[in-house]
């Protein structure tokens, strides 16, 4: 299982690509609602860390003067520029990049965005200092990062629970946050910015394609963590069947991640 940057544990390929579409529907409204929030506008060039896919990226892209995306993911960066070109999109581009050691030029964004990059992340702070090496000074990062101990079913469903908490000890062994989100204020002071603007929100349904998000999620770690002896491949079956119990019950509300979101600028 490749690891990028510190720890990340999902498949890179093409087949991770449904469920990442699938978390851009579910989460995106939130990200641009954010960015807007945050003022990014056509005079800014913006710059997205962990693009994936590259949804957020495009999006930007229709809003600022320009928009880079980086990810380690050749693939995912294969599908996002296939998909910028199908968009006729002029002013986007993808680049492969270590957050760590990125190569931009510094000081030349006015926006930076991330989500869900630093909780995989052993140093999540140097990487914040990496992106305020980008920033001009004024400039603003927008960060949404997750805390996978809110995830919960209700009535409550043992193997929800039972995962969430196999996941959350997994992470920390690797010497990952999963709940970091509630820390990324924190982080960025450390790194040097001004704090302006925390939130969360929490995705809850009853019904329909998204209530499986992170059923499909856990499975989709689960090859890692089997790797990692964190449990068997018997033990991820029942699993996910008792998720996809709870998932198929209309009476079961499923609670997903929190995202807590940031908007912090570098001083000028």
């Amino acid at each position: 299982m490749p690891s990028f940057g510190d720890h990340y544990s999902f498949s890179h390929g093409r087949s991770d690509h449904e469920r990442l579409r699938m978390l851009c529907e579910i989460h995106d409204p939130y990200a641009r609602e954010l960015l807007l929030k945050a003022g990014l506008n056509s005079a800014h060039r913006y710059v997205e860390f962990g693009c994936g896919l590259g949804y957020v990226t495009r999006w930007a892209s229709t809003q600022a003067a320009n928009a880079i995306g980086t990810d380690l993911s050749t693939e995912h960066l294969e599908e996002a520029r296939r998909l910028a070109e199908a968009a006729a999109l002029p002013n986007v581009e993808f680049e492969t990049a270590n957050i760590y050691e990125h190569g931009l030029p510094p000081e030349s964004f006015d926006y930076s965005y991330s989500r869900w990059l630093l909780v995989h992340l052993q140093r999540p702070v140097d990487a914040m200092k990496s992106i305020y090496t980008t920033l001009k000074p004024g400039g603003i990062m927008v960060c949404e990062e997750a805390d996978l101990a809110q995830i919960y079913a209700e009535p409550p469903s043992e193997a929800y629970n039972r995962i969430r908490e196999i996941t959350l000890e997994a992470a920390r062994k690797r010497g990952v946050d999963f709940t970091g989100g509630r820390k990324i204020h924190t982080w960025a002071k450390e790194a040097g910015f001004e704090v302006l603007h925390v939130g969360a929100f929490q995705p809850h349904f009853l019904t329909g394609p998204y209530k499986s998000f992170w059923s499909w999620t856990f499975l989709a770690l689960g090859p890692a963590m089997i790797s990692e002896g964190a449990l068997t491949e018997a033990e991820l079956q029942e699993l996910a069947q008792g998720m996809r119990v709870a998932d198929e019950d209309p009476s079961v509300l499923v609670g997903q991640s929190r995202t807590h979101q940031l908007i912090a600028r570098k001083p000028i």
